[in-house]
């Protein structure tokens, strides 16, 4: 599905990620409470992201549209898995991660590659860090209570969604909004075929 772009000059903030099915989204949402001092992703913005490519010119944007589109692999399943924190003293988000989805081997993995090809391709830079696959659950503030963050983690590590068939990904657009959370906009989604 082509991206369509109504200037002749305009740069999009995109990243590719897989949207969990509606019941999974259910099951997240429902751990999405018990920390003061947090603000929680909006139910529209849980995604766990594939790829990062920041702020994108449309005529490498249309070319990214197209290396995403070709092979992209095949469907699999997924299971969300134990919550833990980014920034270790100085946590800065709570997510939950996924099941089996750090092995080289695994298909998350694999379809990780195939969108680092394919901005490779576009000529489009990507973030240089590992990929750990997440889904972020909320932004911690500076004033969150660590003790309850602690607590939530102990509640929430054995967390386990049931599994879930990935059978597409998709491009999105990125849009700031000051003091709220960010708008994202499906560009472009891409079928896992088998």
């Amino acid at each position: 599905m082509p991206i369509l772009f109504e200037a002749h000059y305009i740069m999009l903030t995109l990243f590719a990620a897989v949207k969990p099915p509606a019941e999974i989204l259910d099951a997240v949402e429902a751990v999405q409470k018990g920390i003061e001092g947090v603000n929680w992703a909006p139910r529209d913005n849980l995604h766990i992201t594939l790829g990062y490519f920041g702020a994108v010119e449309d005529e490498y944007a249309e070319i990214l549209d197209h290396e995403l589109a070709r092979s992209p692999g095949t469907g699999f399943d997924l299971c969300l898995t134990g919550a833990n924190i980014f920034g270790g003293s100085r946590p800065h988000a709570l997510w939950l991660g996924i099941e089996n989805a750090s092995a080289r081997s695994s298909s998350l993995a694999a379809l990780h590659k195939h969108v680092r090809r394919a901005a490779r391709r576009a000529n489009i830079p990507m973030e240089a860090r590992n990929f750990v696959p997440h889904l972020t659950l909320a932004y911690l503030r500076r004033r969150t209570p660590k003790d309850e963050l602690t607590n939530y983690i102990r509640r929430h590590v054995r967390f386990k969604s049931k599994a879930f068939l990935v059978d597409q990904f998709a491009l999105y657009s990125s849009h700031h909004q000051k003091n709220r959370s960010n708008i994202y906009t499906k560009q472009a989604n891409y079928p896992l075929l088998g």
